[in-house]
């Protein structure tokens, strides 16, 4: 027998690619919100409040300089007293509690007041030059005015109020890349300080967690001049509320190859740490025992009541029981009394089968924390060319071929009857946001959805009238509907992780799962609750540094926190 480890292989599409095992995919050192802290916490970025101007109601301008490792960003808050007419979530809203925008460079006066003016319209306004993000936010009608009425009293608000929300401030919108005159991410450039996808939305996210701070400070100094602030373990452990919906399933599927990268470098991350071979008394065993000791007490005070996910006090009983596996292979090198070559995936074929989906990609993601700081310059790869370019020169075998052979799996896929694939994706004219639902309740829309298994299925029937040596671009010329359809999976055929396994027209989809996805995994947000399987409320930056404590902030250290 070979004393050679065996080699591990990124897992297999067939069920990673499945919805409900996307949905369960953990926050990891490679979400944009982690990968973000990471860079600030290693490379010494600082953050300072230039300027304050806000009345005894809230309202007015306030401006934040961030000194990064590659020049200086800048944020400008636009606070507003909250009011409660047109107040809504959503992107029809006319009423937000903040607005601002991250700017590169100083925040001058007249790039200030030119978004002060812009901003507002939203769809009508235009950013001023070298604007990166704008944004809204509200306040939380639960636990933003316990707060300020708690400080302004001389004492801490009730941790039990704060525990119910999570956060004092939610985010209402990010836009970015092109959107309203904003600069379009390719062209940040590989030296830009934001140069890794949706670092700029973050920062942004970051930065209005931390005006919701110095909100209440204010506030509550208005009320009594002897105020307390808010204590800084409690800020730690507030997030940025956040809320998503049917927008993220189409994300999803219009950037098939950001998904594909996205994916593949995280499981390539995975099958390094999986492959991992510490010695005996290396002490990445009991950093692993650490790491499930604070999940554990994460998941078991987690309020949050879920629907179609796992709740916290199940998942905190399964953590147990792999940090028993855990702690025998730290101890005595076994699991379950085997010894094996790779440990860690012994760990994770012991675990596999016996807890929920969403326990096994706990431990996954604890798993990553055990790779080199090095690999996380995996995420630089992420930036990637979206194209989807046809091959008009390709045989109709071929592409007979391909459609069998990678895209098996949409051939293979059990679809409801014609009468359950019924579902339509379409923007709604009212709200200006994406919306689901059965297709005779909305008829003569534009359908936006991507039927994948109809296309494969549809392009299997049309091929088969062709000879196997005729052009694709022969078809094409017969059948021009279908050039969307054959570019993309041209495109895609090299890319098993950019689409996900699934019937988007089945009126029986369960579209949180992909919304999950996108926020989990790739975002980095945590407690992420489902909501009539079509919304999902999470937290961003939970237990991230204040801005006080950027310079002495653990990036290994700072998620997963415990309550003060």
């Amino acid at each position: 027998m070979s004393d050679v480890p065996p080699t591990i292989h990124p897992r297999d599409p067939a069920s990673l690619m499945r919805p409900e095992r996307l949905a369960a995919l953990q926050p990891s050192r490679f979400s944009a919100s982690r990968s973000l802290l990471t860079v600030m916490l290693t490379k010494g970025w600082s953050v300072t409040l230039d300027r304050f101007d806000l009345d005894d109601q809230g309202a007015g301008t306030a401006v934040y300089r961030v000194e990064t490792h590659a020049g200086v960003l800048s944020f400008v808050a636009f606070s507003s007293e909250p009011r409660y007419v047109d107040r809504t979530p959503r992107i029809i809203g006319q009423s937000w509690d903040m607005v601002g925008a991250l700017l590169e460079g100083e925040a001058d006066e007249d790039r200030i007041e030119r978004t002060r003016a812009e901003l507002p319209k939203l769809y009508a306004g235009r950013a001023a030059p070298g604007t990166l993000v704008w944004c809204r936010s509200n306040r939380s009608l639960r636990a933003f005015g316990h707060t300020v009425q708690a400080l302004a009293e001389g004492r801490q608000p009730d941790l039990a109020a704060l525990r119910a929300v999570g956060y004092l401030m939610r985010n209402t919108g990010l836009d970015a890349n092109g959107t309203f005159g904003t600069r379009t991410f390719l062209s940040y450039g590989e030296r830009h300080p934001l140069a890794v996808p949706y670092h700029a939305q973050m920062l942004t996210a970051y930065l209005m967690r931390e005006f919701s701070f110095d909100l209440c400070d204010h506030l509550a100094r208005a009320v009594a001049p002897g105020a307390v602030p808010l204590d800084p373990a409690i800020k730690r452990h507030l997030g940025l509320g956040n809320g998503s919906a049917l927008g993220l399933v189409l994300f999803i599927a219009n950037h098939p190859r950001l998904v594909h990268r996205w994916l593949s470098v995280r499981e390539e991350a995975l099958a390094r740490a999986r492959a991992l071979v510490p010695g005996p008394a290396d002490p990445a065993y009991g950093t692993l025992v650490g790491l499930l000791d604070r999940a554990v007490v994460y998941r078991e005070q987690d309020p949050m009541r879920y629907r179609v996910f796992p709740d916290g006090q199940r998942l905190a009983g399964e953590l147990r029981a792999v940090r028993e596996l855990a702690v025998e292979l730290r101890d005595g090198g076994t699991v379950r009394g085997e010894t094996h070559a790779l440990p860690f995936e012994g760990l994770r074929a012991a675990v596999a089968g016996t807890v929920t989906a969403e326990t096994e990609e706990i431990l996954d993601s604890l798993l990553m924390e055990l790779l080199p700081p090095e690999t996380d310059k995996l995420f630089e790869r992420l930036v990637v060319d979206e194209r989807l370019v046809g091959e008009p020169g390709m045989t109709v075998g071929e592409l007979s071929s391909v459609l069998r052979g990678v895209y098996g799996w949409a051939l293979d896929l059990p679809l409801a009857e014609e009468a359950s694939r019924s579902r339509v994706w379409y923007k709604s004219r009212a709200a200006e946001e994406p919306r689901s639902g059965p297709r005779e309740q909305f008829p003569g829309g534009f359908d936006l959805s991507f039927d994948v298994p109809g296309d494969v299925r549809r392009l299997a029937r049309l091929l088969a009238a062709y000879g196997p040596e005729t052009r694709v671009g022969r078809v094409l010329f017969d059948h021009p509907e279908e050039r969307a359809a054959v570019e993309r999976l041209q495109a895609l055929r090299g890319q098993p992780y950019a689409l996900p396994r699934m019937d988007m027209l089945d009126l029986g989809f369960v579209p949180v799962q992909i919304i999950r996805l996108a926020n989990a995994a790739f975002y980095g947000l945590d407690r992420t609750k489902d909501f009539l399987d079509r919304t999902l409320r999470g937290l961003i930056f939970q237990g991230a540094p204040t801005r006080d404590e950027l310079a002495t902030g653990d990036p290994a250290g700072w998620w997963h926190p415990a309550e003060p």
